[in-house]
């Protein structure tokens, strides 16, 4: 893994240097670069304040999909749609800092035990960290 992508079992992460807006664009962006759409938007803060009146620090829960490979995967195995889409945090820590975390799409392709999915998760892994090292270089 590469040195400013950390790898946490089910997920990968990095810190960034930009405010939590900035890297929201960023991510945006970096996420249309290897494919990926967004289909869902969840602002976690403004939920969490609306439904218990907590109060977090920004937090924003992105639901990206890359159709082709969401198409070859479901093709091979249909329950994976529990996992779907890839979600893709956005995250400012108390200190004010920022960080961004994904699935980790190998992790994902060991727990389903389908040998089949091997080469589409490595690809879909690759592309998950050139989207974390893209938001980690701005």
């Amino acid at each position: 893994m590469h040195a400013h992508i950390t790898e946490n079992g089910y997920y990968l992460h990095t810190a960034v240097s930009t405010d939590f807006a900035t890297t929201v664009e960023n991510v945006r962006a970096a996420l249309k670069e290897e494919g990926f759409g967004v289909l869902t938007e969840i602002d976690f803060s403004a939920t969490m304040k609306a439904k218990l009146d907590k109060d977090t620090p920004p937090c924003l829960i992105l639901g990206a999909c890359n159709p082709p490979f969401a198409w070859q995967v479901f093709e091979s195995e249909p329950w994976i749609g529990v996992e779907m889409p890839c979600n893709v945090v956005v995250r400012q820590l108390e200190d004010g800092s920022v960080e961004v975390a994904m699935k980790n799409p190998a992790m994902l392709v060991e727990a389903t035990g389908n040998d089949e999915l091997g080469d589409v998760g490595a690809e879909l892994t690759a592309r998950v960290v050139r989207v974390l090292e893209n938001v980690s270089h701005q």
